[in-house]
């Protein structure tokens, strides 16, 4: 195979995975970023260099390491969109062919297989996927077989195919591609799609079919579903080093269990799931299907269903059913994170002012870094709450919580004089049960 890299899309502002403040690309699944399972990806078919492009590099570097890959980071200074991103990884390409790729999609390994063999060709080539519903992405525009222009975001109702672009995007002679992306003005967020459309115009660029499974991490709750194409794909039966199971814990499936994990009595986990190293999980547990990451602490009396836990989360006797916790989030005794509308219904949320079907009929909290949650507070489906966060005791929250936010209900109770208890009444009250 001839010198290729690969240019790996890792930045973005990230406005539509509010409450997280940590990139998208560096949500950890099964212990490690979820950029190191594409770049390994990477490394299985055969490409050794890789261009990451993100924000900022401070510290990205020291995170992003494959065994064999020589990884640079790109600093994409002002995020302008997708073509700012590429021409940011420039400098780094020289006279080499470049696979440009998006850091936060899951694919099938067969795909990357699909892609490989491509390669082998040295021709221009771009990957389609057949959908029967609408997706907010970019379109390709045919003729006859031929990719002539990708439309981005189209609106449902005015789709020029029913073939939607996945960013996996082969130039043997990149330099084309940016002179098209430096000429190209745009007031919208679509310089990238429409210099690539320009391509297309002059040389016709191979479509290489794609019919599996797809989801990009774009909305908070789409952790989920990549967790669970994780926990199926990849979660094994582990058990670590100094790893103590106590007496009557239960173990069914496949459970992925960190080094010095501690399962107290009585506790039963359902997998697939992963725990993460320097877990506590508490007496009397169940959990099932999760993701608990690492230092957390799941407390007595606890449930934990279907749910992404981040780093060094605190519970107990809790309900945390199909939500998603970021790092560093407690919860008092009794809380609770319901996940299921009366109507049973799906589930909408609010992003950027616009009301979303999560096409979700299950779904909890959705929870940033840094957030403490009083005793006998219920969270209702859905619900989204800010990084730095307090939401005191008995509160029924229903609606959206900014970050920074200090939320209390006021509570009011009234005195009055109380009648006296006999002692012998007891006594008669038992008699008569």
């Amino acid at each position: 195979m001839k010198n290729i890299v690969a240019v790996v899309l890792a930045g973005g502002e990230g406005k539509r995975f509010w409450p997280f403040s940590m990139y998208k690309s560096m949500v950890p699944f099964l212990g490690k970023p979820f950029l190191i399972h594409n770049l390994e990806m990477l490394k299985k078919v055969g490409l050794t260099q890789a261009i990451v492009v993100m924000p900022q590099n401070e510290g990205a570097l020291s995170k992003i390491r494959v065994e064999g890959m020589d990884i640079k980071i790109a600093t994409q200074s002002d995020t302008k969109g997708m073509g700012d991103a590429v021409l940011s990884a420039k400098k780094f390409i020289g006279t080499s062919s470049c696979l440009i790729m998006n850091a936060t999609d899951v694919v099938e390994k067969t795909l990357y297989a699909s892609i490989k063999d491509a390669m082998k060709n040295d021709e221009m080539f771009v990957v389609g996927k057949k959908v029967t519903e609408y997706f907010d992405v970019g379109y390709f525009k045919l003729e006859k077989d031929r990719v002539v222009a990708i439309i981005e975001k189209p609106g449902k109702g005015n789709e020029p195919s029913n073939l939607i672009n996945l960013v996996f995007h082969y130039f043997p002679d990149p330099s084309v591609f940016f002179d098209a992306i430096a000429k190209t003005k745009s007031d919208k967020d679509n310089v990238y799609e429409q210099a690539l459309s320009k391509i297309l115009t002059q040389v016709t660029a191979r479509v290489i079919p794609y019919d599996g499974y797809w989801q990009p991490l774009k909305y908070p709750w789409h952790v989920l579903d990549i967790m669970d194409y994780f926990l199926s794909k990849k979660c094994i039966s582990h058990q670590g080093r100094n790893v103590e199971i106590k007496s009557n814990v239960v173990i069914e499936g496949a459970v992925y269990i960190e080094d010095n994990v501690r399962i107290f009595e009585n506790t039963k986990i359902v997998g697939p799931c992963y725990i993460g190293r320097n877990t506590i999980i508490g007496n009397n547990n169940i959990i099932r299907h999760s993701h608990i990451g690492s230092g957390c602490v799941t407390g007595f009396n606890t449930d934990i269903t279907r749910s992404y836990i981040g780093d060094n989360c605190w519970f107990h006797s809790n309900y945390i059913g199909d939500s998603v916790l970021e790092d560093n989030v407690s919860l008092g005794a009794g809380s609770v994170l319901a996940n299921l509308r009366l109507d049973e219904g799906d589930i909408y949320s609010l992003v950027k002012g616009e009301k979303m079907n999560t096409k979700r009929n299950k779904l909890g909290t959705i929870i940033g870094r840094d957030v403490r949650i009083g005793v006998n507070t219920s969270i209702m489906p859905g619900v989204k709450i800010g990084k730095h966060s307090f939401i005191c005791a008995g509160m029924i929250v229903d609606k959206d919580v900014p970050d920074d936010s200090f939320c209390v209900a006021e509570s009011k109770y009234f005195l009055k004089h109380n009648t006296h208890i006999e002692s012998s009444s007891r006594d008669a009250f038992k008699k008569r049960l």
